[in-house]
């Protein structure tokens, strides 16, 4: 998975020691920033995913509230969703608590909030839900934007996978670090449609303190 960025940035580079003209150079010079950004972000979720690996259970696990950290995600994404210009909604209930370790869940709702500010066209609604319902608290993003056909969406949570038709940079492993993020918490995730029957909408059940 290194290796294919690599050679393409070195490829980007020797085309920009080579450029003829100024212009030229600028270009290049831009496309091997583009791919610097890329495979700087894929070493980033390769070292997410390493320390989720080891079967050590959850460090420094505590009561979590879900809903002031679903708050505080939105927040930190609030210029990529105004650069859009996406309807946005943000519903949370008050009482979702869980034990947890809170870094890792604030990276499985960044990654799922992330996702559908990515893959929203622009003027595109998304919106992120925190409901309890009985002994659960469910997390969910629902978005119309592309989606995921119904034969790809297990698959979307293996490593490295990505959809033929995604024209959005990416790594494939986003979806697997949350699956994993969910896994050493005791979730169930669920794949399903988003909004007004398109799109996509990705939910995360937890067990309520």
């Amino acid at each position: 998975e290194l290796r294919t960025p690599l050679a393409a940035l070195q490829a980007q580079l020797q085309v920009a020691l080579r450029a003829r003209d100024e212009g030229e150079r600028e270009r290049s010079l831009t496309q091997l920033q583009c791919g610097l950004t890329r495979a700087s972000h894929l070493v980033d979720q390769m070292l997410q995913l390493a320390r989720l690996d080891p079967e050590s259970g959850l460090p420094d696990s505590q009561p979590v509230d879900l809903s002031m950290l679903a708050e505080d995600v939105c927040a930190e994404l609030g210029t990529a969703i105004l650069d859009k210009n996406l309807d946005f909604d943000l519903q949370a209930s008050a009482g979702c608590t869980i034990t947890g370790q809170p870094d890792w869940l604030r990276v499985l709702m960044r990654n799922l909030v992330d996702n559908a500010i990515r893959y929203t066209p622009p003027g595109g609604k998304i919106v992120v839900r925190l409901n309890v319902e009985q002994n659960a608290c469910r997390f969910s993003v629902s978005d119309n934007g592309p989606g995921i056909p119904v034969a790809e969406r297990d698959a979307v949570l293996r490593r490295f996978h990505r959809l033929n038709h995604q024209d959005q940079p990416g790594s494939g492993l986003g979806l697997s670090i949350v699956s994993r993020i969910a896994e050493l918490h005791g979730a169930q995730i669920q794949l399903g449609d988003g909004e007004a029957a398109s799109g996509l909408s990705i939910s995360v059940s937890f067990r309520k303190n």
